[in-house]
């Protein structure tokens, strides 16, 4: 299937996914900066999970940028992490209304795992089929390995001790992603410079 098709869909989806969670917040009944209060860990949550869901969409889309066909393998990835990524409002308003409750931390951290699992499966997948992608298949390794080891221990932390630190591992994988790729670059065009 022609890249196109397919990325078209999926920038649909994930517009929608990350827009579709305000939409579940209720409008408070007073004026005042206290009733705004109760709201305070929705807006976390969603915009943690916000920018969470938008750097990736950036990434697949780097990653996609030389790559012209994809495979089903490819494609039925993609869609159960279209499927994961789809449940992440419903967690995000679940999990901002109980802040503090290990079950809708747990259920958001497993989710979140899920699409990160399954983005690495689609990257494995294209780095077999596409020569452009095999040489950055060591730093994406690299740089999903720390992202899942972030989000587990935040998991392991949040189901046995402090719920938060669910929420809390998605925002600092966040930052790790992009700390690495910004060093990966900068390595990239020290190389590029030493090669003229």
């Amino acid at each position: 299937m022609s890249k196109d098709r397919f990325v078209a869909f999926f920038d649909a989806v994930m517009a929608i996914i990350m827009t579709i969670v305000v939409l579940e917040f209720a409008i408070p009944s007073g004026t005042n900066w206290s009733d705004l209060g109760v709201f305070v860990y929705q807006i976390l949550a969603y915009a943690v999970s916000f920018f969470w869901l938008g750097g990736m969409w950036i990434n697949i889309h780097e990653l996609w940028h030389d790559i012209g066909v994809v495979d089903g393998g490819v494609l039925w990835a993609n869609i159960a992490m279209l499927f994961f990524s789809s449940m992440i409002p419903f967690f995000v308003v679940y999990l901002g209304r109980n802040i503090n409750a290990t079950v809708p931390e747990l259920l958001y951290g497993l989710d979140v795992l899920a699409v990160t699992l399954l983005n690495v499966l689609s990257v494995e997948l294209l780095g077999r089929h596409h020569d452009c992608l095999k040489a950055k298949l060591p730093s994406y390794r690299l740089t999903f390995a720390v992202d899942i080891f972030i989000k587990v221990v935040g998991i392991i932390v949040g189901f046995t001790v402090f719920p938060l630190a669910i929420l809390i591992s998605v925002f600092v994988a966040m930052f790790a992603m992009a700390i690495m790729k910004y060093i990966f670059k900068s390595n990239k065009k020290d190389k590029g410079r030493q090669g003229d």
